[in-house]
């Protein structure tokens, strides 16, 4: 059978680590995670790409993180467990504007790939231009969910929060399955590069708490 793959708002998952804020002392890795100098040619990481992406994503990639509450039926549901429901109208206005939002930051982040996050190493230039045709695919996809959410009609504001929430997920599941690794290829890059988002979530956290 056939893989039955969907792209709901899952993709927001991939934005609730953000990039730490200085990247200057963020010294780069390799791919194995060696930090000394004692590496061969092909292991180094060029450092002028690796600020360059660090910086996109930082603006960008990394600011979507309030979006993951929309990931799936439970987990838009159990948001609002200890919260007041906004309304059925409201909540399809948050959610529609969850979604341009995270296209503009895609879209940026995009961009700045093509514009600025420059290569010479050859490894590094196949895995951008991966990465921009991954996100301009998930971009695409984004347009089409936010084409459909615009069918929901206003009597169906007249359902249960349970109904209209399952209403607005089963709605951005249905028609054509895109099968995308733009989550997939961020971490394959962050991998490429020596990055470890969770240190560099919790070295942030720990540097506003001082």
């Amino acid at each position: 059978m056939k893989k039955f793959i969907t792209l709901t708002l899952s993709f927001l998952l991939l934005f609730t680590v953000v990039a730490c804020s200085n990247r200057e002392q963020a010294r780069p890795e390799n791919a194995n995670g060696n930090t000394n100098g004692n590496t061969n040619a092909n292991e180094v990481t060029d450092k002028a790409y690796y600020n360059s992406y660090t910086g996109l994503y930082e603006q960008s990639i990394g600011t979507l993180g309030a979006y993951d509450m929309y990931t799936d039926v439970d987990t838009a549901t159990n948001a609002y467990k200890d919260k007041e429901y906004p309304g059925n109208e409201k909540y399809l206005t948050d959610v529609k504007a969850a979604y341009k939002d995270s296209k503009e930051k895609i879209q940026s982040f995009v961009n700045g790939l093509k514009n600025d996050a420059k290569t010479d190493n050859a490894e590094l230039k196949k895995m951008n231009e991966d990465l921009i045709a991954e996100g301009e695919k998930l971009i695409q996809d984004i347009d089409a969910k936010t084409a459909r959410l615009d069918k929901i009609t206003k009597e169906d504001y007249n359902k249960t929060q349970d109904e209209f929430i399952r209403l607005v997920n089963d709605t951005v599941s249905t028609g054509e399955n895109v099968t995308n690794n733009f989550r997939g290829m961020l971490k394959n890059m962050d991998l490429r590069l020596g990055i470890d988002r969770k240190t560099m979530k919790d070295n942030n956290t720990h540097d506003t708490t001082k």
